[in-house]
């Protein structure tokens, strides 16, 4: 697909970002490759389709999404990766091999759903909109309490064959997953179990104003702070979400609370108003706030690779709108969501952070476009990627 690299509109970008990932889609086809390639940008193909009203860009995505929810299995368990062979042509003994060394993670998974939900909710075939809300259910009602804490939070399933109930603060993302339930079905009690995990981790936040990240690999442990663009993405998703959905006040300033802090404290410090996007610098947390991390360590460290982080980071300004338009609205982060909008809506500058980059950066360029998807379709028309979860 040519791409023109030059500042378009922003229903031109959404255009164009939807008919590259249309481009893109074939290439998963067959396995191997993680779930979550696809679900953050299933997820801008439905706001495409949506908000440019091209219902072929949500045609492309059944077919991937009808293979997702036919590899469950009996307990309810979803995959993180693609198999390519549906449960129902398992045999006991392969299902048993599977749970002993495959991937059934919470946080992986809970994105996923989220997405799921979010097609279910589009779709306007009631056959295939009852399995989506059913295969969902099944996941949220009989595999992720398997994963429950008194505490209210959750471990993080099995990965690579590894049972890991101690907290994890990334399986968060299950929160999405169950308020995006409770608003497609009504049914309140599963926000009240996100509503459970978000007290527990704004009850464990360091006195920088930064979430403490509770970690599973390779044992369990809560001494580094979320310092990285990946996990500060899918923290606040699964924050603003549960704030989105709530109906307990006290939960909900909690929440707003915690967030004003976590912004002001350094969000807002990694991107200037001035400038047009995120400072990209992995050590950015250590410079901020040197003293108060004295003996804690940043989730940065890890190892994590350049453009793991930098995809998710271009979802984090839709998030900040989610922020004004629901929690505080402030004229300074209005203008670092427009600026947003703009930077993403320049493909040449998008590529920077791998969107549409398929020649550059194959690995991560489909994951990075959907998460873009999220913020250009907020700088389009606000408040669009939490609407798309209402019929």
């Amino acid at each position: 697909m040519k791409i023109k690299y030059e500042q378009l509109s922003l229903q031109e970008a959404m255009q164009t970002y939807c008919d590259w990932l249309l481009s893109q889609m074939p290439k998963f086809q067959s396995p191997p490759y993680e779930w979550y390639f696809l679900f953050y940008p299933i997820r801008t193909l439905l706001l495409g389709a949506r908000l440019l009203q091209r219902d072929e860009y949500a045609q492309a995505v059944w077919p991937h999404l009808d293979n997702y929810i036919g590899e469950q299995l009996p307990n309810g368990a979803l995959s993180s990766n693609f198999r390519g062979k549906p449960a129902a042509e398992l045999s006991q003994k392969e299902i048993e091999h599977l749970l002993r060394t495959g991937k059934f993670n919470l946080a992986d998974n809970g994105s996923n759903v989220h997405a799921l939900i979010q097609a279910a909710q589009y779709c306007q075939d009631t056959e295939r909109r009852e399995r989506y809300l059913a295969a969902a259910k099944k996941w949220l009602d009989c595999w992720v309490p398997i994963w429950g804490l008194a505490d209210g939070s959750y471990g993080n399933g099995i990965w690579g064959g590894h049972k890991l109930n101690g907290t994890y603060s990334m399986a968060m993302n299950v929160c999405s997953a169950f308020a995006a339930y409770t608003l497609a079905t009504g049914d309140r009690h599963y926000i009240e179990n996100a509503e459970g995990f978000a007290q527990f981790q704004c009850a464990n936040w360091h006195q920088a104003g930064i979430p403490i990240r509770f970690n599973v690999y390779p044992m369990p442990e809560h001494k580094a702070l979320i310092g990285d663009y990946g996990r500060i993405f899918y923290m606040l998703e699964a924050l603003c979400w549960t704030h989105y959905v709530s109906e307990n006040q006290e939960i909900r300033q909690t929440i707003a609370d915690r967030l004003r802090q976590w912004l002001q404290a350094d969000i807002l410090k990694r991107f200037p108003v001035e400038k047009p996007w995120f400072d990209l610098n992995k050590l950015y947390l250590r410079q901020v706030v040197k003293d108060p991390l004295e003996g804690w360590d940043d989730s940065a460290h890890d190892g994590l690779r350049f453009y793991w982080q930098v995809a998710k980071c271009c979802a984090i300004p839709h998030l900040l709108g989610y922020y004004c338009n629901h929690i505080e609205d402030r004229e300074d982060i209005r203008l670092r969501v427009q600026k947003a909008g703009q930077y993403l809506a320049n493909p040449l500058q998008a590529r920077m952070c791998a969107v549409m980059a398929d020649d550059v950066e194959p690995e991560f360029c489909m994951q990075a476009t959907g998460f873009a998807g999220l913020s250009l379709a907020e700088a389009l028309v606000s408040d669009s990627p939490f609407q798309a979860y209402h019929r």
